[in-house]
């Protein structure tokens, strides 16, 4: 998976969940919001091999300017 970002507030998490969708519509299907240790934290995935990840991170970063991070969900 690849971490866009981390909110306390669902709300924050839902907005750049949009924000992401609208600007990169190749990755709108993979974006989701998950509730951890009252964190939210926004992610797209699952990727078949870290490889695949480090790809999408590299696309992410270069299209949004954010920096995204390579997460294992268990």
């Amino acid at each position: 998976w690849v971490q866009l970002g981390a909110f306390r507030d669902r709300a924050g998490a839902e907005t750049l969940q949009r924000q992401v969708a609208s600007e990169l519509d190749w990755l709108a299907p993979l974006l989701a919001v998950f509730n951890e240790a009252a964190v939210h934290r926004v992610q797209a995935g699952p990727y078949p091999s870290r490889s695949e990840a480090g790809s999408a991170l590299v696309r992410i970063q270069e299209a949004l300017k954010l920096t995204p991070v390579i997460v294992e969900r268990r």
